[in-house]
């Protein structure tokens, strides 16, 4: 399994401003993408630098490219959320964007669920999820030898 690097968490609150939200997320994709080793000739990177540029014309902010830019930077974002994440809103706050993890996760969470990880079988290979008395949560990936590695971990 290849370490990628995820955000968990708002990237950006307190606004609902489109001139706001647009250079954030461009932002934070361009962190994403050079974290997880992304190519920055790439065509995402050229459609960010594309926005980026549009995005210093007057009225850019007023017109329709707005519409379109943030609709394609939303699904970006959605692409580099962590497993069992989204990108969106807070689901208890409208104004906080940023990655959160799924509601349902533990319902539809389709490797095995633990409360500790001694509980983990001898031959199991997957995703483990382990929950403990108090609600946190970390995914663990177990691979063809039986080693755990951490791929998120919140509180």
């Amino acid at each position: 399994m290849t370490k990628k690097y995820y955000d968990i968490g708002s990237v950006t609150s307190c606004t609902m401003r489109t001139e706001d939200l647009i250079p954030a997320f461009v932002d934070e994709l361009e962190w994403l993408i050079r974290q997880n080793g992304g190519n920055p000739k790439g065509e995402k990177w050229k459609e960010l630098q594309a926005i980026k540029e549009r995005m210093e014309k007057d009225n850019y902010y007023e017109g329709e490219d707005r519409d379109w830019d943030l609709d394609l930077l939303f699904d970006w974002l959605n692409e580099f959320a962590p497993p069992y994440f989204y990108f969106g809103a807070n689901p208890g706050d409208g104004a906080d964007f940023g990655f959160w993890v799924m509601e349902d996760i533990q319902e539809d969470f389709n490797g095995i669920k633990v409360t500790d990880l001694s509980e983990i079988p001898k031959r199991y290979r997957g995703e483990v999820l382990e929950v403990n008395d108090h609600g946190n949560m970390t995914l663990w990936y177990c691979n063809s030898t039986g080693k755990l590695t951490e791929v998120w971990s919140i509180v």
